[in-house]
């Protein structure tokens, strides 16, 4: 019976469902006492959300609180976590916006000593190497797992098209494992990881291999139609790449900066999101942070908006539709001219005396 039990809070990625239910997959084995709540939720939302869940929860019922491929922005949100939790909670998180933040709370922060770019999976996995029963893993088991934990960490990092060390498989195994994670919606994304982590990756894709080349598909299709609309403009002194895309935001943003090697970074604008990405020239985390209240890593980040994309567009539209038909009217009103008007006098003379003997 579990004696533990420990709330999760983490981002609703593929990153911010690995790292959680990495540590559920091994529970049986390395936290036989541990039983996880976990609530996965969108990014720059944790500080509200936890101010919420500290309000309405039953705190009492939990020993431990992790946060996970995330950080707390607000210094009311950490007096919160060391008031209720002391020092039974902690940080997996590797997003460099937010890691002068963690570094004031290095006791409760899971970070690497390594030079590699880590993810909150892959510094979870870390963790979870470091405990006291983890030889207990069947070795067969420990292998399946680091293969998909580096996958994740791989794409989560870029790692995947930027590191010229990884081998053209884990390169392609990165992509298709974030392609399928992104195909099922977000309340099948437990499901999906656990069976993805119970089987291992090397089995779940032989036995999706027809998807695979299905989404493969698909996404070259989607990237080629959208990129099609690419508008370039300045934006805070530098030049931008700007698409609206409301899928596969991270490889349209890559792909744009590679068609357009005049522009330093790239906007992917979703309805109520941005998707930044780099060429090295700007900051796009600390651009994010500063007008857009998100964050990530220096060559890729995300942000939100605050208008719906969508109805603003739609309205541009029905704008643009009544000017359309408001000109159409005036034209026709101008050009409205009768058969008389036309005609020639002397024809309209012999007319009006044809149809005047017809009427006697």
């Amino acid at each position: 019976m579990a004696t533990q039990q420990i709330k999760i809070f983490s981002h609703n990625d593929l990153d911010g469902f690995g790292a959680p239910f990495l540590l559920q997959v091994v529970q049986p084995t390395l936290f036989p006492e541990v039983s996880y709540d976990i609530t996965n939720i969108g990014a720059g939302k944790i500080d509200a959300e936890l101010d919420y869940w500290f309000t309405h929860a039953d705190l009492g019922s939990y020993t431990d609180l992790y946060i996970m491929d995330m950080t707390p922005d607000s210094e009311h949100t950490f007096e919160q976590l060391n008031q209720h939790f002391a020092n039974h909670w902690l940080v997996f998180d590797h997003h460099e916006s937010e890691a002068a933040q963690r570094a004031k709370y290095a006791a409760n922060t899971v970070s690497s000593a390594g030079e590699r770019n880590e993810s909150a999976t892959s510094l979870a996995w870390q963790w979870v190497q470091q405990q006291e029963k983890f030889n207990r893993l069947p070795a067969i088991q420990q292998g399946q797992l680091a293969q998909t934990v580096e996958l994740i960490r791989a794409y989560d990092t870029w790692d995947w098209q930027n590191d010229p060390t990884l081998s053209a498989e884990e390169k392609q195994g990165a992509d298709e494992l974030d392609q399928l994670f992104w195909f099922y919606p977000l309340d099948h994304s437990t499901d999906f990881i656990q069976e993805v982590y119970r089987q291992g990756w090397q089995e779940y894709r032989h036995h999706n291999q027809l998807l695979i080349q299905t989404l493969n598909d698909r996404r070259a299709n989607y990237l080629h139609h959208h990129l099609k609309d690419v508008l370039i403009d300045e934006l805070d002194g530098h030049q931008w790449g700007f698409v609206y895309a409301d899928d596969y935001k991270s490889e349209i943003a890559h792909q744009l900066l590679q068609d357009h090697p005049e522009v330093e970074a790239a906007m992917v604008i979703s309805p109520t999101s941005l998707s930044l990405r780099s060429n090295g020239k700007i900051d796009v985390a600390k651009f994010a942070e500063r007008y857009f209240r998100g964050g990530g890593h220096a060559d890729a980040a995300g942000g939100r908006i605050d208008i719906n994309l969508i109805q603003t567009g739609e309205q541009a539209v029905i704008d643009h539709l009544k000017n359309v038909i408001k000109d159409a009217q005036e034209d026709q009103r101008a050009n409205h001219e009768t058969l008389a008007d036309n005609i020639d006098p002397e024809v309209a003379a012999k007319m009006a005396a044809l149809f005047g003997k017809q009427n006697k």
